[in-house]
């Protein structure tokens, strides 16, 4: 694996943890929703830098 990818995976699982942790924390319905689906497109950009 070349270290940009490494970089690069490491930096979503980041991004993943810290809005996991937004989430747990919203009120407000659309902030959930809007976080919801940032972390969906998070879980799905995830899956495909492992693929590559």
């Amino acid at each position: 694996m070349m270290p940009d990818q490494l970089a690069r995976q490491e930096q979503i699982a980041l991004r993943l943890e810290q809005s996991k942790r937004l989430l747990r924390g919203a009120l407000d319905p659309t902030t959930t929703e809007r976080i919801g689906k940032l972390i969906s497109d998070l879980e799905h950009e995830q899956v495909e830098e492992k693929e590559k």
